[in-house]
């Protein structure tokens, strides 16, 4: 078999083309195509299937098209279980594709490899290996002419293709000229569907000076210069207008020179750590990092920097080193990398003073003799910066004034820094761009974890496999613990390693403090204040991993304000996440080692009355709810609660029906928590009862 969703949706058996069937089929099979080798569930297929409302037997339409594909995919199976095309997932449905049989997967392969190219060094062959990919969109739209071509997860993955035309132009242009007619075939493609995207325009007005068009290239600056005028308003940005600079200021002979030559080897040795080679995934992120660098065209740009923050373990360090390996040939004049060591297990961190010592050295400039005070230093250090295009990669700062007095003071160069911590400040004083670095999808951890261990015994195991990368919370470091477990001394099952994993984070255990999960948490913990360190440990006797203010507060015994400090300290250290305002969620890893921090460090008598209040919590504010929505379900009058607690409060009907909407799922798990607590009965019944009304068809 062989698949094609790059353009219009084929499956191939042979030399034949299979008839899929009507729309929605054709749209079904598109989705698992799309997601392959990863699991289509059926809550996805139903959402991206029906645009509306779907009707009440979606999820039977949905099992009826799956039999019809297994059919046509395989019209000799007698059991599903011996399915080697479409087979059954925990949650859904798995399509069997490798890069040898889907085109998708195969773009993106030979991408990777371009990549890789560019890496090492080798951009002539990333010229082609880039070409190589895009030659396999038939259509820049994705699973053209089925009902689901515009759904945004289909339309997501066609920003591929135009992020990959830019990527094959920088290359071709500076290495490969003999390919720049096929990479403007694809820019105009690629134009028509995005007819608004500057860095398109300015790289067709690249590639039109670099064949020696130049008047073509003045009008397609002037088309565009109009059309932003006209639809949007607006003015070119600094990267149309440094293109149209630099074609009109050399001629297509000197601009050829320039482009052949652009890519001289730099002044100072790299000191870049090598690029990682288990990388997948962080298109968004690292795209969008990629277009600041190059949104101006490699013009006169002023010194930018970018933040990178999130967990521990979720792969800060790694995306950082592959952007800058991306990036590091336009910056000649040095790329170094400096480990701030902000949460290092064994050595102190560095200070500015030493940071910037070691940037100094790394360019081979003298400090005059003798220890120079902060300012001489600081002094000497942007002096040596000035005027360079440099690449910094300030790794694992502790905190913004760690980092402040590395940053360079002229335009033309790049900080990369990464943190635990949002450095947000830095955004306030050096307009610093900042991303956070969330886990990993499920689809981009089974990619990362078929890197390591091979899609053959991912497919062996592949139940196991989706255990594995749920349990480990799309966490980048437990993937790749778990996987080098898989892979050494008695090469234990993935079953053996998810039951491990159910355990606890012993199955996290690499006896190596750099790569050990529970150690890289302990360093995250030992920053917090008493306060933040106390509620973090509390959040372990909470029963979801979401939780508002006031529940916080109760599980803490501390007032509104504290708490709210608090619960901000942990966002910062990324300990927690507030993915909507109010509402703040901690991950099921950083979880399990909070609560064994609390079982070490709290007395067993503090987590009963931090369980108490916590139960206390969710009465009241049921009974609180349930009074302003449905007075006739009161089923007791409830006596003050204990000192601590903070019942939610509502300013009328639709808060209490919006809080009781969000914790509808959390309240059932409160209710079989219950059986041991001294008031179980009466709390049971107002928790019963709130769930009851949730559940109401008048509800809402």
């Amino acid at each position: 078999m062989r698949y094609s969703i790059l353009g219009t949706v084929r499956a191939v058996r042979g030399d034949s083309e299979l008839d899929v069937g009507p729309p929605k089929r054709l749209a079904l099979l598109s989705l698992l195509l799309l997601r392959a080798p990863g699991p289509v569930s059926l809550s996805d297929a139903v959402d991206v299937l029906w645009d509306d409302e779907p009707p009440a037997s979606a999820v039977n339409v949905v099992h009826r098209h799956i039999g019809a594909l297994r059919k046509l995919l395989e019209p000799g199976l007698r059991s599903r279980t011996d399915a080697e095309h479409l087979s059954r997932a925990a949650d859904g449905y798995r399509l069997l594709a490798d890069a040898s049989t889907s085109d998708l997967l195969r773009f993106r392969d030979v991408r990777a490899r371009a990549r890789l190219a560019v890496e090492s060094g080798n951009p002539a062959q990333a010229a082609t290996d880039f070409i190589e990919a895009l030659r396999l969109w038939r259509s820049p739209v994705v699973a053209d002419g089925t009902p689901v071509a515009w759904h945004p997860v289909f339309t997501s993955v066609g920003h591929e293709f135009v992020a990959t035309a830019k990527e094959a132009t920088d290359v071709v242009l500076r290495a490969a000229p003999a390919l720049t007619e096929e990479v403007l075939s694809v820019l105009r493609c690629a134009v028509e569907g995005h007819p608004f995207d500057e860095a398109i325009h300015s790289r067709i007005i690249a590639a039109l000076a670099a064949t020696g068009r130049q008047a073509e290239a003045l009008k397609q600056f002037e088309d565009i210069r109009r059309t932003l005028a006209d639809e949007l308003g607006v003015e070119p940005g600094p990267g149309l207008r440094a293109a149209r600079r630099r074609f009109l200021q050399r001629g297509c002979a000197q601009r050829g020179k320039d482009l052949t030559t652009r890519a001289k080897p730099p002044q100072v040795p790299p000191h870049l750590p090598a690029s990682p080679t288990a990388f997948v995934g962080r298109h968004e992120v690292s795209n969008r990092i990629l277009d600041l660098v190059t949104r101006d065209g490699g013009g006169e740009a002023s010194a930018a920097t970018v933040a990178i923050s999130g967990m521990a373990g979720v792969g800060k360090t790694t995306l950082a080193v592959r952007c800058a390996h991306r990036v590091a040939d336009r910056f000649p004049d040095g790329q170094i990398y400096v480990d701030l060591r902000g949460h290092h297990p064994d050595r102190p961190r560095l200070d500015s003073a030493q940071a910037m010592t070691a940037v100094l050295d790394a360019l081979g400039v003298g400090r005059g003799g003798g220890d120079l005070d902060a300012a001489a230093l600081g002094s000497v250090y942007r002096s040596a910066l000035a005027g360079r295009r440099l690449l910094l990669v300030l790794d694992d700062a502790a905190h913004c004034e760690q980092v402040r007095p590395l940053l360079p003071a002229t335009p033309g160069s790049l900080v990369i820094v990464t943190s635990r911590r949002k450095l947000e400040g830095l955004a306030v004083t050096h307009y610093a761009e900042l991303f956070t670095l969330n886990p990993m999808a499920p689809r981009e951890s089974m990619q990362l974890l078929e890197r390591r261990l091979g899609s053959a015994r991912i497919r062996t195991e592949m139940a196991c496999a989706d255990e594995i990368v749920e349990l480990c919370g799309g966490l980048p470091l437990a993937l790749a613990v778990v996987a080098t477990r898989a892979l050494t001394g008695p090469r234990p099952s993935l079953a053996t390693l998810a039951a491990e994993l159910r355990d606890g984070l012993l199955a996290l255990f690499s006896g190596d403090p750099r790569t050990d999960a529970r150690s890289a948490f302990q360093r995250s913990y030992e920053a917090l204040s008493v306060g933040g360190a106390q509620l973090f440990r509390s959040l372990s006797q909470h029963p979801s991993p979401e939780i508002t203010l006031r529940a916080a507060a109760s599980l803490a015994d501390t007032d509104l304000q504290v708490t709210r400090r608090n619960l901000a300290e942990l966002a910062d250290h990324h300990l927690l996440v507030e993915h909507v305002p109010g509402r703040y969620t901690c991950h099921e890893l950083l979880r399990a080692f909070a609560d064994e921090l609390s079982s070490a460090l709290d007395p067993s008598s503090a987590r009963s009355e931090t369980r108490a209040r916590m139960f206390e919590h969710y009465v009241y504010s049921a009974d609180a709810a349930t009074a302003l929505l449905a007075p006739h379900r009161r089923t007791l009058i409830l006596p003050p609660p204990r000192p601590g607690v903070h019942p939610q409060e509502f300013r009328g009907c639709a808060d209490a029906a919006e809080w009781v909407s969000a914790e509808r799922h959390l309240l059932p798990a409160l209710v079989r928590a219950l059986d041991h607590y001294p008031r179980a009965a009466a709390f049971r019944r107002q928790l019963t009862s709130t769930m009851e009304m949730s559940c109401h068809p008048s509800f809402g």
